[in-house]
């Protein structure tokens, strides 16, 4: 299992703020028996200025904490770009935020109501040759309103992170309900825990369970296995893989789902 967006190291954002938060939760993934974890810090311009000097820094302290523990995990480094203006585009390039030196890139917008250059910026970074990566798209007031409209984000070569908190419920029941959605019409390619290191909780496995159960194992193992790990090697992904018609839900996916 392999989690690509997680606010773990310490004092860059509203995540962890020093080592020892850090360290308690770099032991909950480890005893999570996570292959791969991708820290990604908030960078937001004139709000969390997070060069990639300072991440550089941050991590290989983080690399030591993991050392001296004696843990064999498999670690990258990137940011979740807040994107907005051509700035971030520019911090992107000059930061190299991508995800191990890859094309993929993850990015984030206003959970409230999506800027006015979301669109444009999303095809300006394609036109680039980055691959970006949506974080919790189930969280986005226009999406929870309208679950259809993460098609519209892949028809834009645009790939979507689902958090593990929306599929527990941890962001209220219509989250929970979008993030259902999006994975049953096939608009999820990866599982991110989104830790913001506050609850003591590391949830990446009880996630990988509810899919599972729900979806079966080839869904749990593509979001939370498979495509991060082609995601990791730079590998082209496809961003529609469920070829099954897609129409309202039926009754028994809400079936399936209320045996939770």
């Amino acid at each position: 299992m392999i989690d690509i967006h997680n606010h773990i190291l310490p004092g860059l954002d509203d995540g962890s703020p020093h080592e020892d938060v850090t360290a308690f939760y770099i032991d909950r993934v480890v005893e999570a028996k996570m292959e791969g974890i991708v820290f990604t810090p908030h960078y937001m311009r004139g709000f969390y200025n997070n060069t990639k000097d300072k991440i550089l820094d941050v991590y290989q302290r983080t690399r030591q904490i993991i050392e001296r523990k004696g843990y064999i995990l498999n670690t990258y480094c990137a940011a979740e770009i807040y994107l907005v203006g051509n700035e971030s585009i520019d911090d992107i390039q000059i930061n190299s935020f991508m995800i191990n030196g890859s094309r993929y890139v993850l990015v984030e917008n206003s959970l409230t109501g999506f800027s006015y250059d979301l669109y444009e910026n999303l095809y300006k970074l394609g036109k680039l040759g980055f691959k970006p990566i949506l974080a919790h798209p189930e969280r986005y007031v226009e999406i929870k309103e309208k679950p259809l409209l993460a098609e519209e984000f892949m028809h834009r070569d645009v790939y979507l992170q689902i958090n593990t908190g929306s599929l527990l419920g941890l962001y209220g029941n219509r989250v929970k309900d979008v993030s259902f959605e999006l994975i049953d019409r096939g608009y999820a390619h990866f599982l991110g825990t989104d830790c913001h290191c506050q609850n003591g909780v590391y949830d990446f496995p009880e996630a990988i369970d509810v899919l599972r159960k729900i979806f079966g194992d080839k869904t749990a193992d593509l979001l939370g296995v498979e495509y991060p790990q082609k995601m990791l090697n730079n590998e082209d992904l496809p961003h529609f893989y469920n070829h099954k018609q897609q129409i309202p839900l039926k009754k028994n996916f809400f079936q399936r789902l209320f045996k939770l």
